[in-house]
């Protein structure tokens, strides 16, 4: 057995703890059947939403901050340097991590999930094992989300000399989903035009359309997370190697991307075509990049290694080195350029997708990386993700306001992507891009001050 996931097992599944966990069950369930008894279908399908309530507490809510607390925990009790030390590998720390600090939380969810299993045998529902794989699926897809961003924060806190709190990882998760999603829905973004799919695949009655192709919604859905799920793991395995002072080549994260942007792309075929599913592609991959530089740690002298290996051409050396979100934005503009070639836009979307707004975008994007690496590298790292937000907003919103004074078409789109003047939008984005950029790489020159 995995020595992790047996040192995690006995300290969360211990016979007390699951002694205690049994009774509280018995308990709630005994109480829901004696309520429900004389019920004209019997006390079972009481049981099973009690299960189903259940379920969502213990194996996504419980198993997730378990999951998430895992490594959190051996930081607080000052042990995590020693597990670091290990002859244990990568794989064997994540998933023994994982499924071990969440082991508790299984066994009590998978009571609910063997109630709403008997509830949907006795009535006969249809797609019953698919809506059972879904939620297991969605467990287990939080729980190593959980994982990898508790490990993103223990890298964050290192490089930026603080120590990583639970709060502090769950409040930027909160935050950072959040501000995703509002910079999805702007105007630059088309108004969520690349996280469309998303509604579909979630709230899909019947059938989906992906790529032209008609699936059965609850088993799409389940094969759909379950995959994310196995991506989100892979994400873990990657960022626990680094932890335990491996080097990664930049494989898995841009195998992610080419997945998301399919995925989601499908979801825009059939009634935009080819181009508003490669658009869709391309606007969903541009949000990853935004992800990808505000979770990547404030190194200086990676940067400055990985720039030197460029310089001189030496790419097995600058690699490993790369930052995150230099995949994202050649992808996307790879997509975008896939889209002019193909020709055409979608009507399915109320602001395009168009191909001249979506480049113009790219160029804001990567004046927005070069104003976040701005700040991030700043005197005081600790304070560069909320000055790199602040001045993301200052820039938008009176960049915005001033441009609509000057004028309400072409002097807003100078400081905003928009599609009634793009080209405009894509020349200013390119300029401030530039400007920024020079001010960020002469930042990570100077000297580091503590």
């Amino acid at each position: 057995m995995n020595p992790e996931f047996q040192r995690n097992l006995w300290l969360e599944a211990s016979p007390r703890r699951i002694a205690w966990a049994a009774v509280v069950l018995i308990l709630i369930y005994g109480a829901t059947a004696l309520v429900a008894r004389e019920s004209a279908g019997g006390p079972l399908p009481a049981m099973a939403g009690v299960g189903a309530l259940v379920f969502i507490i213990c194996g996504v809510l419980w198993g997730s901050r378990a999951a998430g607390g895992a490594v959190l925990g051996e930081i607080a009790d000052r042990t995590w340097d020693f597990q670091r030390l290990s002859a244990l590998t990568p794989w064997s720390m994540t998933w023994g991590k994982m499924l071990g600090a969440s082991s508790l939380a299984w066994m009590c969810a998978l009571t609910g999930v063997v109630l709403m299993a008997g509830l949907m045998l006795v009535q006969g529902q249809p797609g019953a094992l698919w809506m059972l794989g879904f939620l297991i699926a969605l467990a287990l897809f939080l729980q190593a989300v959980s994982l990898a961003v508790a490990l993103i924060g223990v890298r964050k806190a290192r490089a930026e000399g603080r120590v990583v709190r639970a709060g502090g990882v769950l409040g930027g998760l909160i935050l950072g989903v959040f501000l995703l999603m509002v910079v999805a829905g702007s105007a630059g973004f088309q108004r969520g035009a690349g996280l469309s799919g998303l509604s579909s695949f979630l709230y899909a009655r019947g059938d989906i359309g992906w790529w032209g192709q008609i699936f059965p919604a609850t088993g799409f859905r389940t094969i759909a997370t379950l995959a994310l799920a196995g991506w989100a793991l892979a994400g873990a395995w990657r960022l626990m190697r680094l932890e335990l002072q491996m080097k990664n080549l930049p494989v898995i994260w841009p195998a992610f991307l080419i997945f998301l942007a399919v995925f989601l792309g499908g979801f825009a075929y059939g009634a935009g075509g080819t181009a508003a599913a490669l658009l869709v592609g391309a606007l969903a991959v541009a949000l990853a990049a935004y992800a990808a530089a505000f979770a990547e740690p404030a190194d200086r002298v990676r940067l400055r290694q990985f720039g030197a290996s460029v310089a001189k051409g030496d790419l097995a050396r600058a690699l490993p080195l790369t930052p995150a979100a230099i995949a994202p934005f050649l992808l996307a503009l790879i997509l975008v350029a896939a889209a002019f070639a193909v020709g055409g836009a979608g009507s399915a979307f109320d602001q395009g997708p168009d191909p001249a707004q979506a480049t113009a975008l790219l160029a804001f994007v990567l004046r927005d990386l070069a104003v976040i690496t701005l700040f991030r590298f700043g005197p005081r790292p600790q304070r560069g993700d909320f000055g790199a937000v602040v001045a993301l907003a200052l820039l938008y919103g009176v960049g915005g306001i001033v441009g609509s004074v000057i004028s309400p078409g072409t002097g807003q789109a100078l400081f905003v992507p928009l599609s009634t003047a793009p080209w405009a939008s894509l020349a200013s984005g390119l300029a401030q891009a530039a400007i920024a950029w020079a001010l960020a790489w002469r930042r990570i020159k100077a000297p580091e001050v503590r």
